[in-house]
């Protein structure tokens, strides 16, 4: 069965008096599984399961998710404007589905937390009715750890093992659960957050799961419902009401200091509500974006003259906000930048203390300075409503996944230095007085520099900033550290110095900058030994000619090749091969690996530089290495080929050394039956009889 790439659901549920129940969706573990949908369940489900004590209850939550689903529904039902979107309970098609069994209901529209509500207390004394739901969040992918039972016996068999569930074991699960229930309520939000390519395998194992579940999905309509052969499909659009927004109107200028203002002014407040719901054409956001315009003016003429130049669609509202940004005082403004640099970027929502710590990191520093911390109030005052907290979580995120598209849309003009900001924050970071016992996890999952963790990080570079720059080819933040008196030479980690950093990378810029600021060309040390060697094995063609052309050692030995014409062979760079070789390479130097040039091409079956090294004058016999000759290299790799030219060129058939002790012996080990034919054709002679392994490569 197809499994769907990684992608969180976060879900609340109730059972009856207030079970948990719900399906979730988390990133594979350590152990290998696939990734694809969970169980993921809230505190009551072990209840209902009576899974014993609450610690053991609560090292089996916290294994399948360190957020607070509940919390989740909370934080959105709080921030519905009350009053708003009861006409949706009385519609008949709405009455229809929550009367009938196996229905699905799909909703253009948001309004699920009413639902999930309405549902809960409707159905609370009955210990037959099951409600869930779940919040899909396109922002999550990376936070949530694999969620990964209801019982415990899985708990236990999965936690040794190290592994996740499977999407089978999962769907048994579920449905043996959903079956002790005569009627299940599973409403889905958000749909068109969810990737497209995994759409269809959440909604036909939720469709299908047990015949007793009613779906209810909402979605923009960029979804379309056809697409999924959903069985009892209606359909209904959930679009504000003039009511509705009325409601959210009036709520929202009595919180504001826009009251003082239109107080004494009935016909003004009557045309303030008008335009604004003719403007925001049903939509909740639209009319938000609206509203915040008009909470940032003084005085009676620029409220009116703001109702002439209301936006009438998302995108024009999410441009009259940027430009209320860009208004601000300089200061107001670079707040706003910056917090939504950070915001837009993260890989997964930030805390508030996260965002206020990333606001406060300075310059040339070594620890935060408290006097430097931002109140989350002025962080979000600044932002013209484009990004708002979650209060029972804590957690900041834009105010709508269209809010993300469009900065994306805009980063390259509005924040052309949006990387290189956070890059340096994080380089800061690095720099800290204490690091990396500071528990600064958060950065992991921040771009662009820290692929795993922070400390990862730390004890990858060593404590060169100017590495870590070098190596993902952030010229701007190479520069600034330069000007601020980084040893261009500074030498430690797994690439030993910027400059081999840079050239393993290929960032040809970077490179000449560090040569141009002092850059020793010829430097030892990291993993690669030179940096001719580290752009030798990355294929880096113009990178190799700049460190020559400055003098680099084309023979220089160490490192993990052995040399630059060895890196370079290993990966069958032709073009950078022919121009070590042009520039006076030893073509026999022996080291690294592999041995000699010969050897590491032969091993991965690079005819065409098997063919370039021999006319140059390589040692078809070099004995060393890993296979101790070249022909043993190309035939347990299969590469016939190679082994027919090593054999014309004279190769010794029954060299012995290296791992598989002979030639024969190797292709024989893989199941390389041409090449075996082949060998033996040429007098290969095996000192015991061959064994195969049936594996042909």
């Amino acid at each position: 069965m197809t499994m769907p790439d990684q992608h969180n659901l976060t879900i609340y549920g109730s059972a009856g008096g207030g079970g948990g129940l719900g399906v979730g969706q988390g990133t594979g573990g350590s152990g290998g599984a696939a990734h694809g949908p969970y169980v993921n369940v809230g505190p009551g489900t072990m209840h209902i399961h009576n899974h014993g004590e609450a610690e053991n209850r609560d090292i089996i939550l916290n294994w399948l998710s360190p957020i607070n689903l509940f919390l989740r529904h909370a934080n959105i039902s709080q921030t519905r404007e009350k009053g708003t979107g009861g006409w949706l309970l009385e519609d008949p098609v709405f009455k229809k589905w929550e009367s009938g069994s196996g229905s699905t209901l799909w909703c253009y529209g948001i309004c699920i937390s009413l639902v999930v509500d309405y549902l809960s207390a409707a159905y609370k004394n009955n210990k037959d009715i099951g409600v869930a739901c779940i919040y899909l969040n396109h922002k999550e992918a990376n936070q949530q750890p694999p969620p990964k039972l209801l019982a415990e016996g899985l708990y236990k068999q999965h936690r040794e093992k190290g592994t996740t569930l499977s999407l089978e074991e999962v769907v048994n699960v579920l449905s043996s659960s959903l079956k002790e229930f005569a009627q299940v309520f599973i409403i889905v939000d958000a749909m068109d957050e969810y990737p497209e390519s995994q759409q269809k395998i959440l909604l036909q194992q939720l469709a299908g799961i047990c015949s007793n579940v009613n779906l209810m999905i909402t979605s923009w309509p960029s979804v379309s419902p056809e697409l999924f052969s959903l069985a009892n499909l209606e359909k209904l659009d959930i679009q504000a009401t003039a009511d509705d927004l009325r409601e959210y109107i009036d709520a929202q200028i009595h919180s504001s200091r826009l009251s003082q203002i239109v107080k004494d002014l009935p016909e003004l407040q009557e045309e303030i509500r008008a335009k604004i719901i003719a403007a925001a054409d049903g939509m909740f956001l639209l009319a938000k974006f609206h509203v915040e315009a008009l909470k940032t003016k003084n005085r009676i003429k620029s409220v009116r003259k703001a109702l002439t130049e209301l936006p009438k669609n998302l995108y024009d509202g999410y441009d009259v906000a940027m430009q209320r940004i860009e208004d601000q005082n300089e200061e107001d403004r670079e707040i706003a930048h910056s917090t939504l640099i950070w915001v837009a970027n993260a890989k997964r929502p930030l805390s508030v203390e996260e965002l206020r710590v990333a606001l406060a990191v300075e310059p040339e520093t070594q620890q935060i300075d408290k006097e430097n911390l931002l109140k989350m109030e002025i962080i979000l005052g600044v932002c013209a409503g484009l990004v708002i907290v979650d209060k029972e979580s804590s957690v900041v995120r834009l105010v709508h996944y269209t809010t993300q598209e469009y900065l994306d849309s805009i980063q390259a003009q509005q924040f052309p230095n949006a990387q290189a900001q956070i890059t340096y924050t994080l380089l800061t970071f690095l720099n800290f007085d204490g690091f990396p016992e500071l528990s600064w996890t958060w950065a992991r999952d921040l771009p662009p520099l820290v692929e795993g963790t922070i400390g990862t990080a730390f004890r990858q570079w060593g404590n060169g900033e100017i590495i870590v720059a070098s190596y993902y080819g952030h010229t701007e933040v190479v520069c600034i550290l330069l000007d601020k008196g980084a040893d261009v030479n500074a030498a430690g980690g797994e690439y030993g110095s910027s400059l081999q950093a840079a050239a393993q990378g290929g960032h040809t810029e970077v490179v000449c900058i560090l040569l141009d600021k002092g850059a020793d060309v010829n430097i030892a040390g990291g993993r690669y030994g030179s940096s001719l060697q580290a752009a030798a094995q990355g294929g880096h063609t113009e990178v190799v000619r700049i460190l020559f052309d400055k003098g680099a050692d084309i023979n220089a030995a160490g490192g993990f090749y052995g040399s630059s014409l060895l890196a370079a062979a290993c990966w069958g760079y032709t073009e950078v091969v022919c121009i070590l070789l042009d520039k006076g390479a030893d073509v026999n130097a022996a080291g690294g690996r592999y041995g000699s040039s010969l050897q590491a091409a032969a091993q991965g079956g690079y005819t065409e530089v098997v063919l370039i090294l021999l006319d140059k004058g390589a040692d078809v016999n070099a004995a060393g290495g890993e296979y101790g000759s070249s022909l043993q290299a190309a035939a347990q790799g299969g590469h016939t080929e190679v082994v027919r030219i090593l054999l014309d060129k004279g190769a010794d058939v029954n060299a012995a050394g290296g791992e598989y002790e002979n030639s024969l012996q190797a292709a024989a080990s893989w199941g390389c039956t041409e090449v075996v034919h082949m060998l033996m054709e040429g007098g290969a002679r095996g000192s015991a009889p061959v064994e195969t392994e049936g594996y042909q490569q």
